[in-house]
This record gives C-alpha cells, sequence and structure tokens, in this order.
C-alpha cells in the first residue's frame, strides 16, 4: 500500500512539474492557435480560472474603424487588465481573419517584446513586472490587404500570469469585427450616343448608404454628379447602374469613379474609369489666365453647334459655390469674360460650365 501512496505522489509531482515547466517555457513563444478564432484558448496550460473572469479584460486600440483602406498601416496597442493588483507576467495573441477563417493583412511588430509567428502577432519572453493589474503592449502594427477582401475579425487574448509558473493565471479574450460597407464586385463604363453609362455590382453590402457618383475632366480633381440608392444589406450581388447624359466634350478622357457610403458615414473610393465620349455640341476651347488674383478677369473661349444658354458656377476647394452665372451662347465661337468670385479664398477654384445636356470643370489657381 505504501508503494501505491508513493508512485501516486510521483505521478502528482510530475504533472504539477510538467504543467509548470510548460508553463514558463510558454512564456517565451507560446504556442498558436489559441487566439479564440477557432474557439481554443490558453487554457490547458493556464487554468483554474474561467476564461474572461469578472473584473479583468483585454481590449485593442487602434484598430480601423468603419471599414479599412487597402494597403493602409494602422498602429495597434494591446491591453490586459486585471481586477488586482497581483499580477508580474503578461502574454498575448493576436489574429485576423475574413469571413472564410483564413488570415488577412499582415502584422508587424517593433515592440522587443512581441513577433509575428506565421500569422499570429503575440508575445516573445511575456514581459514581467512588479505586482500590477494592467500591461499594455505598444508598437504593434496591422496592415491592411493590398485589396479589399470582405470583413475582417481581430481575435486576441492576454494572459495576466502570477509569474510563478503554476499556471495560477487569467485568460482574457476579446473580439473586433472590421466591416467594409460595401464590398464592390465590378464598376464598368460605356459611351452610348452621347452619353456614358456606368454599371457596377456589389458582392455583398452591410448597413450600405448610397453611392456617389464622381466625374472628373482631368483625372484629378473629382466633383459629384449624382447620389444612387444603395440596397442595405445583402449577402448577393446586387446590380446598379447610371447614365451620364451631361458629359464634356473633353478632347482627351472623361474620368469617373464612386464613393461607397456606408450607414455610419465611412467610405471608401473605387478605382478611376475613362472614356473618350463622341459627342457634339458644346467644347470649353480655352480658358485663360489659369493662375490669378483677386479681381482678376478671366476669358473663356466657348465653340457651340446652336443658340443655348449656359450656367457657369465658382467653386472652391471644398465644394461651396460661390457665384453663379448665366450667359447667351450664340451658335459658333462664344467669348465670356468674367470675374470670379473668391471670398479671398487662395488655393483651387474651379469654374464649372453647364447646359441642358452639358457639363464642364475647370480649375484655377488664385494666388
Amino acid at each position: 500500500m505504501k508503494k501505491i501512496y508513493t508512485v501516486l505522489f510521483l505521478f502528482v509531482c510530475v504533472v504539477i512539474l510538467q504543467s509548470g515547466v510548460k508553463s514558463v517555457s510558454n512564456s517565451f513563444a507560446p504556442p498558436t492557435g489559441y487566439t479564440g478564432a477557432t474557439g481554443s484558448y490558453c487554457l490547458d496550460c493556464h487554468g483554474g480560472f474561467p476564461l474572461n473572469n469578472a473584473g479583468g479584460n483585454v481590449t485593442v486600440t487602434g484598430l480601423p474603424s468603419g471599414g479599412y483602406t487597402p494597403n493602409a498601416a494602422y498602429n495597434l496597442s494591446l491591453q490586459i487588465n486585471h481586477s488586482a493588483v497581483n499580477r508580474r507576467k503578461w502574454g498575448f495573441a493576436m489574429i485576423a481573419v475574413n469571413s472564410s477563417g483564413a488570415s488577412v493583412g499582415t502584422f508587424l511588430s517593433t515592440n522587443a517584446n512581441a513577433a509575428i509567428t506565421g500569422s499570429e502577432l503575440r508575445h516573445n519572453n511575456a514581459v514581467s513586472t512588479a505586482n500590477a493589474n494592467t500591461y499594455t503592449y505598444n508598437n504593434l502594427k496591422w496592415t491592411a490587404p493590398a485589396t479589399a477582401s470582405g470583413n475582417v475579425t481581430f481575435y486576441y487574448t492576454g494572459n495576466a500570469a502570477n509569474g510563478s509558473g503554476s499556471g495560477n493565471d487569467y485568460i482574457y479574450a476579446g473580439s473586433t469585427v472590421i466591416t467594409l460597407p460595401i464590398d464592390l464586385k465590378e464598376f464598368k463604363a460605356s459611351t452610348d450616343n452621347n452619353n456614358v453609362v456606368l454599371k457596377w455590382q456589389t458582392a455583398s453590402e452591410i448597413n450600405s448608404n448610397y453611392f456617389d457618383v464622381e466625374r472628373s475632366d482631368d483625372g484629378q480633381f473629382f466633383f459629384s454628379i449624382s447620389k444612387v440608392i444603395a440596397s442595405g444589406n445583402s449577402s448577393l450581388p446586387v446590380s446598379y447602374s447610371f447614365i451620364d447624359k451631361k458629359v464634356s466634350n473633353n478632347e482627351s478622357q472623361t474620368f469617373y469613379r464612386l464613393k461607397l457610403v456606408d450607414k455610419d458615414g465611412s467610405f471608401k473610393y473605387s478605382n478611376h474609369l475613362s472614356v473618350k465620349p463622341i459627342i457634339a455640341g458644346i467644347t470649353i476651347k480655352n480658358i485663360y489666365p489659369t493662375i490669378i488674383k483677386t479681381n482678376d478677369q478671366i476669358k473663356v473661349e466657348i465653340l457651340s453647334n446652336k443658340a443655348t444658354t449656359m450656367n457657369i458656377a465658382v467653386i472652391d476647394e471644398s465644394g461651396r459655390k460661390l457665384q453663379l452665372l448665366s450667359t447667351n451662347l450664340i451658335s459658333g465661337n462664344n467669348l465670356i469674360k468674367f470675374v470670379p468670385k473668391s471670398n479671398n479664398t487662395r488655393g483651387m477654384l474651379f469654374i464649372q460650365f453647364s447646359t441642358t445636356n452639358f457639363q464642364q470643370t475647370k480649375s484655377l489657381i488664385l494666388q
């Protein structure tokens, strides 16, 4: 009987020792797969207390809000909080995945106590402190993928350990979902007589609000020409279209893009498209000078195929209309002279010319 008790005692000692050794070794480089992304946490080695025990948590600041921008880098901090000032060692793990569970984006760290293993960012030699109830890992970074790939979920865990290697530790876990307002599948432009037809399709939408259709005559400065209401929420493809009936008689190209706006105000832009409409009607042949001072007069040469009324709007960089004029064009060549109103604003001014079936915008620099 004495031998049996001795064997049992030795067995218990070995289990406790192995648990302690495993816990201590994991403080240097924890195993992967315990971020919570697959439902697994660090409780095997750091057990004794329930997950997310009352009074503690783990939080991440710096994550993108209202969607993410492709290729953008986000500086992150992960903070572990505990209910009492009795923790002496701190560890963490984090991963970013898409709806299929595949890792998304790239982690980077300039923190000496953090490193990337596979697709996870986690502690590398967990930080030791005097008795404390909180610790923050700074200098962490996540770079979004080059192209939008749907929603991204960040899973993260934090370990508030007692530093003894006994496994008498607390594990806290959390997650954050970054939703894209609209997942744009395609965007196309074509000409139809004097019009430009824009067509686009979304692969999915979450709380989408509207599409702002924007146009540019130089590929740099875009103006809103229409808003198209979005479906709101859809897991299926949705198709949209818009016909631009006020196309500029541009000598080169006309440019279009979409501003995809979510209900919370977040937005992203589509790629640019360019087309060359073949139209007859009005041509803005020349505008001079293009660098002006307050109260300078500008001259605009306009060719029209018929007599018509043209509206001229002066717009500042914020999109605010400063001046609205109207002039009558004759069939043939026209020379229009006027002094743009600037409200003493320096920088870019935009002159927008429009008729019932024409619109074009030119830019000036106000010194």
